[in-house]
């Protein structure tokens, strides 16, 4: 299974190989392995509301209902502004997304949009840090779910002893270690869910999803309604400045994974070419206004300092039904916040709000089960994908012939995110999966444009016919690639190193030098073809309906500097941890993904090789027609 791997000429040609686009919408009746599939293709049976919801569900579950907590502990009552930068560059994020998923309409997402863009090693690593945002995002969730529901028993029964279910220690009281075992309970219900088919798992998530919205919409109106909202809690708004709300957005940006989960079922929907750029866009819009109103109406109903890290929503209600907003200043003055919720007995200051409480802690259970069910859900896909192309074990890209589901990559996620939500804490979990998360889109917000250019240079050429003129088309493509190509690297490169400066250092001057390079990189890039309009009217007419990301190439442009400036406020520690990650995956890759892969074992017709970038002609005269095709350069 795994072998020695010798590193030569021919590694590299394979490590750098890409897809054409025919070939990554292709879906072979072939296991990876060479023997008969157990199963058709994945049944198309979603739509866009369908999807909406799916996107919804995934990023409204621990991020509204844990990271306000979290994020406020780091920036303040204004977390809100940080939540709203994280929609704004998913935004931009998103109609990359959309462009590619219109173009793909396949399962695996981001893995195989940059197989198409960059090739097949980049390609490998972001499915290996979508193991991070689908995987691990599923163990946060069922973590935040068991706080919830052992803060909801303990006050339904009075049983202290159901704390032992959620903080389970596990090395002593000298250290402060604990395990989750309750967390186990809500990965084994999604994992049996998941099990019986798409239709059942479409239906489940979007009663979930419903149930969370309105008990969300029940927190909202009882913060305006019930005079608890105050100026004085908001103020200081953002006591950390700039760096602060850079690494609150930088905490919570793993909570908008859910419109790539949305990109990696493609391969089940109806009409994707337009129905994805819907699901995609339309969950995250939705998701970013919910983020926003609920952040701001819980640090406005208490002081941000009562909301602890663990049920904050829960915590800002009690709080206000213990306490008068004088009491929780005045505790809050001597250092005594948790006398509030520590002391609180009936008769309540406000008992309507004790209610709402106890409904909201009952209530949290339906949406950290979506977003947990939802996690669960995109991971196995990715697996499928990966498995298919040879990168991946070969029992991930079997089917079930009676339930369409890829069982066996169900259960391996069921039981890792379980053991990792029993055992893992989830703030060290939180910050890891958001850079991992960042680093993935922005390989699809340079992969975007790099396929744009491709595209570009690919029109062009079919409207000259003279060899003299093809011939000085594909040395100005040439040019023009590499040329973007480095002005890419040097642009995530310059924003990184400028964030990590306002982050870690209090040096300014490096700060502005690197803004003032990422400048002139994005200012190049964007002046380097005449046009970036692909005239799809020219190329082929059955595509007129795919969708194109529109002020192209700003937009990919702004949603990469967004994620790499978010990337660079996160934690040295995330980073060590993510480059053993890291690390550990190109292990995989080296050892068993590159031995295996279907593409580099193909017989294809041989290619020229570009920086970062293969292009394979086409196999047949289909894919030369195909909208995007492959760049054929000879």
């Amino acid at each position: 299974m795994f072998r020695h791997y010798r590193f030569d000429r021919s590694t590299l040609e394979a490590m750098f190989q890409k897809k054409s686009l025919a070939d990554a919408k292709d879906s072979p009746e072939e296991a990876v392995d060479g023997t008969p599939a157990t199963t058709t293709s994945l049944k198309r049976s979603l739509t866009a509301l369908d999807l909406v919801l799916y996107g919804v569900g995934s990023s409204v579950g621990a991020g509204i209902f844990v990271l306000v907590g979290l994020g406020a502990k780091i920036t303040g009552p204004g977390i809100a502004i940080s939540f709203m930068g994280c929609g704004l560059a998913c935004v931009l994020t998103s109609l990359a997304y959309s462009e590619f998923a219109s173009l793909i309409p396949a399962s695996g997402s981001a893995f195989t949009y940059t197989y198409v863009a960059f090739g097949e090693f980049f390609a490998f690593l972001v499915g290996w840090n979508l193991i991070l945002g689908y995987g691990f995002t599923a163990s946060v969730a069922a973590r935040a779910w068991a706080d919830y529901t052992g803060d909801f028993l303990i006050k339904l029964t009075g049983q202290n002893w159901i704390m032992w279910m959620t903080e389970f220690p596990l090395v002593g009281k000298e250290v402060d270690y604990t395990c989750s075992p309750l967390s186990v309970v809500i990965i084994a219900i999604s994992t049996a869910v998941l099990l019986r088919g798409a239709k059942d798992s479409s239906m489940f998530n979007n009663f979930m999803t419903i149930m969370n919205l309105s008990i969300l919409l029940l927190v909202v109106l009882s913060a305006v309604f019930s005079g608890s909202l105050s100026d004085d809690n908001f103020a200081p708004f953002v006591p950390k400045g700039l760096p602060g709300i850079l690494r609150g957005a930088g905490l919570v940006f793993y909570a908008f994974i859910g419109f790539d989960m949305v990109a990696s079922l493609s391969e089940e929907v109806i009409h994707p070419e337009k129905n994805m750029p819907i699901g995609i866009v339309g969950s995250l819009v939705v998701s970013t206004l919910i983020y926003v109103t609920v952040s701001l109406c819980v640090v406005g109903m208490a002081p941000f300092r009562y909301l602890g890290e663990t049920i904050p929503i829960v915590n800002a209600l009690m709080t206000n039904a213990c306490c008068s907003h004088d009491e929780q200043m005045e505790q809050m003055g001597i250092d005594q916040t948790e006398a509030c919720l520590r002391d609180c007995q009936m008769p309540y200051e406000k008992p309507t709000m004790a209610v709402i409480g106890h409904i909201v802690s009952g209530g949290a259970i339906f949406g950290l089960v979506g977003a947990c069910f939802t996690s669960l859900m995109g991971q196995p896909r990715i697996f499928y994908r990966m498995a298919k192309d040879g990168l991946w074990f070969p029992m991930f890209a079997k089917i079930d012939p009676e339930t369409q589901v890829m069982a066996k990559g169900i259960w391996v996620t069921g039981i890792v995110a379980g053991f990792m939500a029993c055992f893992v804490p989830l703030e060290a979990l939180a910050n890891l999966i958001s850079l991992g998360t960042l680093m993935v889109f922005t390989f699809v917000d340079t992969g975007v444009v790099l396929l744009r250019l491709e595209n570009v240079a690919q029109a062009s050429l079919e409207t000259v016919h003279r060899l003299v003129d093809k011939e000085k088309e594909r040395c100005e493509f040439r040019h023009n690639h590499r040329r973007v190509t480095v002005m890419l690297m040097l642009f995530i490169v310059s924003l990184l190193a400028a964030s990590l400066f306002l982050s870690h250092s209090n040096m300014e001057w490096p700060i502005f030098t690197f803004l003032a390079i990422a400048s002139v990189c994005g200012i190049t890039i964007i002046y380097t073809p005449a046009s970036w309009t692909t005239k799809q009217q020219n190329t082929a007419s059955h595509h007129h309906s795919l969708f194109e990301c529109p002020c192209f190439p700003v937009v990919p442009l702004a949603g990469a500097g967004f994620n790499t400036f978010m990337m660079g406020s996160l934690p040295m520690s995330s980073w060590l941890l993510c480059l053993v990650w890291m690390i550990l995956g190109m292990s995989v890759y080296f050892l068993y993904g590159i031995h295996h892969s279907q593409l580099r074992n193909e017989d294809l017709q041989e290619a020229d090789t570009f920086p970062l970038m293969t292009y394979t002609s086409p196999t047949t005269d289909a894919k030369k027609a195909d909208y995007g095709g492959t760049l054929v350069i000879t």
